[in-house]
Order: structure tokens, then C-alpha cells, then sequence
């Protein structure tokens, strides 16, 4: 019976996340099919989107090329769905995709306020961007470029990003 009643959480779970995705596919960079299913991988793949190392937490430095370095939470959810919580009140929403134990890519879109630091009352455009991860163990590194876009969908800035980023749990440090 308990079996029984994890198996109906997990599939649940998996519906629920399927829904998800697919009202978010079309919010984000890419091919909205490519969050549900990858050509001959069929339901192995899609198993794979709740079982993969990347799945949690991390905390991370992001190092972009025209010098600018922010400090960053990314959460890696069952079924393919990326957020991101960046200084200066930027949440970034995407998806991620599987490509082995220890690789993934994922593209995230945001909103770009008029006032990076401050709390975002006007916008002036997106940001969306797409990266290569790798991880090694409790440590993920990405690679990948981001596009700053106006209102009328003019590119204004393309960077190329770096993450260095660490699981994190809810364990809490030692000491005072």
C-alpha cells in the first residue's frame, strides 16, 4: 500500500510538472515540444528530467564579460523547470534540458527593469540567455551567453556568462 501511494505522488507530481512546463514552454527561449520529449529517448528521458544530479539547490557567482559579477540562487525542479533569483530582485524563468549524469543545458528568460539595483517599478526590456553546464559532484559550472532586449525586441547587449555555483540543502553551518 505505501508503494502504491508513492507511485500516485510521483505521477502526480509528474502530471502537475508536465502541466507546468508546457504553459511555460512557450514563455521561454527554444522549441516548447523539446520540454516534454526528446526525439529517441521517448520516456527514459522523460524519467530522466526527476532523477538527474542536477535536481536542488545551488548557490553560485555569476561572471559576465564586461565585468560585471552578481551572486545568484538557481533551482533545478523535476520535469525540466529552471528559476533563478539574481542581485537586484531578478528572477529568471526557464527550463533545462538533460544531456548525461553530468551535463545539462538550460535557457532562462527575465525581465530587465529601468533600475538594476532598485526595486523594478518600469521595465525596458528582457534578458535571455542559454548555457552548457557541467557538474562534478556537489560543484556546477556553466558557460553560456546572455542577450539584454529591448521593448521592440532590439538586442542591446550580448555578454558571454559564467556560473561557478555549489549545492546547497537545509542543513545549516556550524558555529554562531
Amino acid at each position: 500500500m505505501n508503494n502504491d501511494l508513492n507511485r500516485r505522488k510521483l505521477l502526480g507530481r509528474a502530471t502537475a510538472a508536465a502541466a507546468g512546463l508546457t504553459a511555460v514552454g512557450a514563455a521561454v527561449p527554444g522549441d516548447a515540444e523539446a520540454a516534454t520529449a526528446r526525439p529517441g529517448h521517448g520516456g527514459e528521458y522523460l524519467l530522466r528530467l526527476f532523477t538527474h544530479p542536477v535536481l536542488g539547490t545551488w548557490r553560485g557567482t555569476v561572471s559576465r564579460s564586461d565585468g560585471e559579477i552578481e551572486q545568484t540562487l538557481l533551482a533545478f525542479h523535476p520535469g525540466g523547470m529552471f528559476t533563478a533569483f539574481t542581485d537586484g530582485f531578478h528572477v529568471a524563468i526557464g527550463r533545462w534540458e538533460d544531456h548525461g549524469d553530468t551535463q545539462v543545458t538550460f535557457g532562462l528568460w527575465q525581465v530587465l527593469p529601468v533600475d538594476l539595483y532598485g526595486r523594478p517599478h518600469r521595465y525596458q526590456g528582457e534578458v535571455r540567455a542559454r548555457h552548457e553546464a557541467e557538474l562534478a559532484g556537489d560543484t556546477l559550472t556553466t558557460h553560456g551567453v546572455g542577450k539584454g532586449i529591448d521593448l521592440e525586441g532590439n538586442v542591446l547587449l550580448t555578454v558571454d556568462v559564467e556560473i561557478k555555483a555549489t549545492r546547497f540543502g537545509l542543513t545549516l553551518p556550524e558555529g554562531e
